[in-house]
């Protein structure tokens, strides 16, 4: 393996930067880009480690984090709460693509981690999971509802996507999770 052998996936994976998706960057300025939320996800695995139930290995967790949205370069954001009936096949298919352009053993490292995450088995993948679902609430809840109202997203869809891997990955965030949903709630931020 040369570093020329890995110089087309660094290129790919900028295209990253473009793909926007529904939630807001923490001061409502804009919508984030999937890079943006790849890194933020990525470092607040980090900060949240000590608070896993679980052991994890932070490396693998890290790695999960910076990965688990790569297949958006080709399928595009999709809003948990959207339809999500093409989501599995257009995944698959991004991956393959954006996986060939490694040598095999990183390609095969990545596709490995990439599928361990949507598995969510492992104590690591649970825990980004947490995490993952955690962080679009936490924008909504920063943006007065931003991504909320403009779909039409009632507190019960909220619960009934997040609150499984949130309380499953991380019990205590869900705790914080829940108070931020009451609180949105009773602001009008986020509809019955």
């Amino acid at each position: 393996m040369t570093i020329e052998s890995l110089l087309p996936f660094i290129k790919e994976i900028d295209r990253l930067k473009k793909i926007e998706r529904q939630a807001l960057i923490h001061n409502g300025g804009r919508r984030e880009n999937s890079a943006e939320h790849s890194w933020h996800l990525a470092m607040t695995v980090l900060v949240l480690e000590k608070t896993s139930p679980q052991k994890i290995d932070i490396a693998k967790a890290v790695k999960m984090a910076l990965l688990h949205d790569i297949v958006e370069i080709d399928a595009g954001d999709t809003m948990v709460y959207g339809d999500l009936s093409n989501k599995k096949a257009s995944e698959a298919a991004a991956l393959e693509r954006i996986m060939g352009l490694l040598p095999n053993t990183v390609a095969e490292e990545f596709k490995s981690l990439w599928n361990e995450f949507e598995e969510g088995v492992s104590p690591e993948a649970k825990f980004v999971s947490a995490i993952d679902r955690f962080m679009p609430i936490f924008s909504n809840y920063l943006n007065e509802g931003y991504s909320w109202k403009n779909h039409k997203v009632t507190v019960d869809k909220v619960v009934a996507k997040c609150q499984p891997p949130i309380s499953e990955g991380l019990p205590e965030l869900w705790k914080v999770t829940e108070r931020m949903l009451e609180e949105s709630v009773a602001a009008g931020h986020l509809a019955r």
